[in-house]
């Protein structure tokens, strides 16, 4: 199932922010880069540092009359096992709610996975920005099994 979003095709492509806490990338062969700032993913780059693939993906918070746009509210924390390694979990809390998400450049594949875990009386929105080989013109994105899947042209 295919459904665009509403206001399509959205906003001129532009870029994201240049205000990182972070940027992380796989262990092994795989060729993606992750760039987040704000508590949110900023850029995916593949397959190489100049190509960037996506320039938002951002979670919302949505509930009953209200939302809470968390890259805007700001109260979040980045914490990783090591220095060295490559998985980051990023902590958004406020007084009703607690979202960790937890990114990981898979080691073998093209492929950022998340793993999410929400407390609260709110349901998880993603709105992702694909900017498929530099630009964001004709770019389409829709969840297919379970998946995030984006393309140049309808979906």
């Amino acid at each position: 199932m295919s459904e665009q979003a509403f206001g399509a095709p959205g906003t001129p492509p532009t870029w994201s922010s240049s205000d990182k806490d972070i940027v992380t990338t796989a262990l092994g062969p795989s060729r993606l880069w992750v760039t987040v700032g704000h508590g949110a993913i900023n850029e995916v780059f593949w397959p190489t540092t100049g190509r960037p693939q996506i320039r938002d993906l951002t979670f919302y918070l949505v509930g009953k009359g209200s939302f809470v746009d968390l890259k805007r509210v700001r109260k979040y924390t980045l914490r990783t096992p090591e220095p060295q390694v490559p998985l980051l979990t990023i902590e958004h809390a406020g007084d009703d709610y607690r979202l960790t998400l937890d990114l990981v450049p898979d080691p073998l594949r093209d492929v950022l996975l998340i793993r999410f875990a929400l407390e609260g009386p709110y349901k998880l929105a993603v709105i992702v920005a694909p900017h498929l080989d530099g630009t964001g013109a004709g770019n389409t994105a829709w969840v297919a099994d379970q998946a995030l899947v984006a393309g140049e042209g309808a979906a």
